[in-house]
């Protein structure tokens, strides 16, 4: 019994940790990735409204447009300046 509320507390709290380390991918108005960032409380439509890829000149231009993205995939993405 110890052994499965230990194993539920493990797969629980990697589960929370997942959810919380959440990230925003800024789209482009086409929908075409843009650039992303780390999900701020003020939350993913806020954080894209004025971004614009690292080192691009132009912002993102799409009034907010997101999706979510895991972890493992924005460390492959251009991050936002």
């Amino acid at each position: 019994m110890v052994r499965l509320l230990t194993t539920v507390a493990v797969l629980l709290s990697i589960a929370m940790g997942a959810q919380a380390a959440a990230f925003c991918q800024c789209l482009y108005s086409d929908g075409s990735h843009c650039c992303v960032d780390e999900n701020t409380p003020a939350g993913c439509t806020t954080t894209c409204e004025n971004a614009r890829a690292l080192f691009a000149d132009k912002p993102c231009n799409a009034g907010g447009k997101f999706s979510n993205v895991s972890p493992w995939n924005a460390q492959f993405r251009t991050a936002c300046a």
